[in-house]
């Protein structure tokens, strides 16, 4: 199969498109930033979800039987003081990517949608997809947007388009920060960590290799058309159970914290039900093994410089 991975500069872009180049597909990277992969089962495009012209050139010319759409703004603390860059990438440039493939015939759509869209939602014990969607921010405002787009496209197209909700990712290629990605690459350069706060903050992560494996199940699914499915661990993990796993990998290093959050929101855990019966899907990396693997991942890198 011929694959368009758009967000393909990304966290969970660059892993995806290695592990279907691993499975013998073609893969075509679609992203703003450059990318130097050389691979002759991997060919790259630089372009905007904004652009629809070079979209559906590009759709057209590879022949592309399946599109995984993680492009666009992929954190909620991106560009809030400019909220139509927000809205212009993630509402308007999801609409470009359904609209090229329905007009190219793509066989099927794998939207990577967020969390988000739950909002500051404490009233349930778990957040199922049934849930009306609470977004607080504009951000999960798009990714909304995005899902209800795919639900249009998929009733009155025809369109095979699956959307997955997903939280904290972490891992080797993570851009944005997040306190994992924090702790650990100041520790690997022997730094010690003093934060005023942030040591009673409790998220959902779940390790990037862990939603690659979701995506691929998603694509291999014949039953899911339609479907908005929530894909992350089940529980929340606290910063305090990081800091543990840190000290075990860093035993000279100190991890001094204050008290509170680091200000994201906290929600309660996402209910994985559907992800289990319709994708057969559970995440395999525990956040001790994750993070081990974050670290092995970054070290080889740091030892490959040398």
């Amino acid at each position: 199969m011929n694959f368009l991975v758009i967000g393909s500069s990304g966290l969970i872009g660059s892993h995806l498109v290695d592990y279907l180049i691993q499975k013998d597909h073609f893969v075509i990277g679609y992203d703003i930033n450059k990318n130097q992969k050389i691979d002759p089962k991997f060919t790259f495009i630089q372009g905007n979800v904004d652009d629809y012209s070079l979209l559906e050139t590009t759709i057209k010319k590879y022949k592309v039987n399946c599109v995984i759409h993680g492009g666009g703004i992929s954190h909620p603390k991106q560009f809030v003081e400019a909220p139509n860059k927000i809205i212009n990438a993630n509402i308007i440039g999801t609409s470009n990517v359904f609209e090229a493939s329905k007009i190219a015939g793509v066989e099927k759509i794998i939207y990577l949608s967020s969390a988000a869209v739950y909002g500051n939602n404490k009233q349930v014990r778990k957040l199922k997809e049934s849930l009306t969607p609470t977004p607080n921010s504009v951000y999960g405002v798009t990714k909304v947007s995005g899902e209800y787009l795919a639900n249009i496209y998929s009733q009155e197209h025809g369109m095979d388009i699956i959307s997955l909700r997903i939280p904290f990712v972490y891992g080797p290629g993570r851009l944005m920060h997040d306190p994992i990605k924090y702790m650990l690459e100041r520790a690997m350069k022997g730094e010690n960590i003093k934060e005023d706060k942030g040591m009673d903050q409790k998220l959902e992560y779940i390790f990037v290799k862990d939603v690659v494996r979701a995506i691929f199940l998603a694509i291999n699914n014949d039953h899911a058309n339609g479907l908005i499915l929530n894909i992350g661990t089940g529980y929340l993990t606290s910063t305090k159970k990081i800091v543990s796993v840190m000290k075990d990998l860093f035993p000279d290093i100190s991890f001094d914290l204050g008290t509170g959050s680091f200000g994201y929101d906290e929600m309660p855990p996402l209910d994985l039900t559907q992800a289990k019966e319709k994708l057969s899907f559970a995440p395999y990396f525990s956040i001790d093994n994750g993070i081990k693997e974050y670290y092995n991942a970054l070290n080889d890198k740091s030892l490959k410089l040398l």
